[in-house]
Protein backbone atom coordinates (compact mmCIF):
# COMPACT_ATOMS: atom_id res chain seq x y z
CA UNK A 1 0.00 0.00 0.00
CA UNK A 2 0.42 3.54 0.03
CA UNK A 3 1.08 6.17 2.46
CA UNK A 4 0.85 9.10 0.79
CA UNK A 5 -0.58 11.27 3.86
CA UNK A 6 2.05 10.55 5.90
CA UNK A 7 3.30 14.11 7.97
CA UNK A 8 6.60 13.07 9.41
CA UNK A 9 9.20 10.87 8.81
CA UNK A 10 11.65 10.55 11.81
CA UNK A 11 14.19 7.99 11.69
CA UNK A 12 17.14 9.39 13.44
CA UNK A 13 19.87 7.68 15.03
CA UNK A 14 18.91 3.95 13.54
CA UNK A 15 21.92 3.18 11.95
CA UNK A 16 19.96 3.07 8.75
CA UNK A 17 22.18 2.21 5.85
CA UNK A 18 21.59 2.30 1.74
CA UNK A 19 20.33 5.44 -0.16
CA UNK A 20 17.31 7.66 0.23
CA UNK A 21 14.19 6.04 -2.03
CA UNK A 22 13.19 8.45 -4.54
CA UNK A 23 9.59 7.34 -4.02
CA UNK A 24 9.54 9.22 -0.96
CA UNK A 25 8.86 12.54 -3.62
CA UNK A 26 5.50 10.68 -3.24
CA UNK A 27 4.93 11.82 0.09
CA UNK A 28 3.02 14.84 -0.99
CA UNK A 29 1.40 15.53 2.71
CA UNK A 30 5.21 15.06 3.89
CA UNK A 31 6.31 18.30 6.62
CA UNK A 32 8.99 16.73 8.36
CA UNK A 33 12.46 14.61 7.16
CA UNK A 34 14.58 13.73 9.74
CA UNK A 35 17.07 10.66 9.00
CA UNK A 36 20.61 12.09 10.74
CA UNK A 37 23.22 10.44 12.59
CA UNK A 38 22.68 7.28 10.36
CA UNK A 39 25.35 5.90 7.35
CA UNK A 40 23.09 6.62 4.49
CA UNK A 41 24.94 7.37 1.72
CA UNK A 42 24.41 8.47 -2.11
CA UNK A 43 23.49 11.65 -2.99
CA UNK A 44 20.58 13.62 -2.07
CA UNK A 45 17.41 12.52 -4.53
CA UNK A 46 15.93 15.75 -6.18
CA UNK A 47 12.81 13.97 -6.06
CA UNK A 48 12.47 15.71 -2.22
CA UNK A 49 11.83 18.48 -4.03
CA UNK A 50 8.48 17.61 -5.42
CA UNK A 51 6.79 17.76 -1.52
CA UNK A 52 5.81 21.33 -1.61
CA UNK A 53 4.76 20.80 2.07
CA UNK A 54 7.91 20.09 3.52
CA UNK A 55 9.23 22.56 6.22
CA UNK A 56 12.05 21.12 7.76
CA UNK A 57 14.81 18.34 6.26
CA UNK A 58 17.29 16.46 8.79
CA UNK A 59 20.06 14.53 6.88
CA UNK A 60 23.00 15.37 9.26
CA UNK A 61 25.72 13.10 10.03
CA UNK A 62 25.31 10.78 7.35
CA UNK A 63 27.76 9.52 4.41
CA UNK A 64 25.66 11.76 1.40
CA UNK A 65 27.69 13.06 -1.29
CA UNK A 66 27.24 14.80 -4.40
CA UNK A 67 25.62 18.49 -4.59
CA UNK A 68 22.19 19.77 -3.11
CA UNK A 69 19.68 19.23 -5.32
CA UNK A 70 18.94 22.59 -6.73
CA UNK A 71 14.52 21.73 -6.18
CA UNK A 72 15.47 21.78 -2.33
CA UNK A 73 15.76 25.49 -3.06
CA UNK A 74 12.39 26.07 -4.38
CA UNK A 75 10.38 24.87 -1.69
CA UNK A 76 9.12 27.90 -0.59
CA UNK A 77 7.74 26.32 3.08
CA UNK A 78 11.05 25.24 4.26
CA UNK A 79 12.05 26.63 7.38
CA UNK A 80 15.21 23.91 8.25
CA UNK A 81 17.61 22.27 6.40
CA UNK A 82 20.41 20.75 7.84
CA UNK A 83 22.72 19.02 6.12
CA UNK A 84 25.57 19.00 8.59
CA UNK A 85 28.29 16.61 8.30
CA UNK A 86 28.39 14.81 4.91
CA UNK A 87 30.92 15.22 1.66
CA UNK A 88 28.45 17.10 0.03
CA UNK A 89 30.06 19.30 -2.72
CA UNK A 90 28.81 22.61 -4.56
CA UNK A 91 27.81 26.12 -3.87
CA UNK A 92 24.49 27.47 -2.20
CA UNK A 93 22.47 29.70 -5.42
CA UNK A 94 22.35 33.50 -5.24
CA UNK A 95 18.52 32.68 -5.89
CA UNK A 96 17.58 30.65 -3.17
CA UNK A 97 13.73 31.78 -1.81
CA UNK A 98 13.14 33.64 -5.15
Amino acid sequence: GQITTLGEINLDSNDLTGTIPTELGMLSNLIELNSGNNRIEGTIPSEIGQITTLGGITLSYNDLTGTIPTELWMLSNLIALTLVDNTLEGSIPSEIGQ
